[in-house]
């Protein structure tokens, strides 16, 4: 009788950790299927927070450079992207900010020509977007829809609780 209740006891603490280990690492690896694919305002851009959050495949963005930068730490160092309102400009997302220089090489001299930043829980304000102007909007929008297209679908969709755990990490 002893036996078989730690028998039941052990299995089921095995099953519970393996539930939530299973459930943090899906979580991760598909970080950016869930941000891209949760209901949002117009204005709001959940995947630039996710950048902060686990590193990204270049298949995901294939129109795009993706640096993961180093390796140690965790997110997405950024992604690139050249001619976009010009012929050598260059337009950089970096976790929480988009970053846009007439050339790559005044970006690495003196920093970009505009900084838009976004709130925490990626809302683009409408100071910034004004700033941006229509050509870096729609790069932005199809810098998300190209996203939201490539990225892996997981096999169980726990979409609740990344919309549960967003909400929470971007109201602290």
């Amino acid at each position: 009788m002893k036996l078989r209740t730690w028998f039941w006891t052990l299995l089921s603490l095995i099953l519970i950790v393996g539930v939530f280990s299973y459930g943090a690492n899906n979580l991760g690896k598909y970080n950016f299927y869930y941000a891209t694919h949760m209901k949002h305002p117009k204005d709001q851009y959940p995947f630039m927070t996710a950048l902060a959050l686990t590193t990204m495949p270049q298949s995901y963005l294939p129109s795009y450079v993706v640096d993961n930068g180093d390796m140690n730490k965790q997110g997405v160092g950024g992604i690139e992207i050249s001619n976009v309102k010009k012929q050598g400009d260059f337009l950089e997302a970096i976790p929480g900010i988009l970053i846009y220089a007439n050339s790559k090489t005044q970006y690495e001299k003196t920093g970009g020509t505009y900084y838009i930043e976004f709130s925490e829980d990626g809302y683009l304000p409408k100071t910034e977007k004004k700033k941006m102007g229509p050509t870096l909007y729609r790069t932005l929008n199809n810098m998300q829809d190209e996203l939201k297209r490539n990225s892996d679908r997981p096999l169980i969709n726990l979409q609740w609780i990344y919309n549960w755990y967003f909400k929470t990490i971007s109201s602290d």
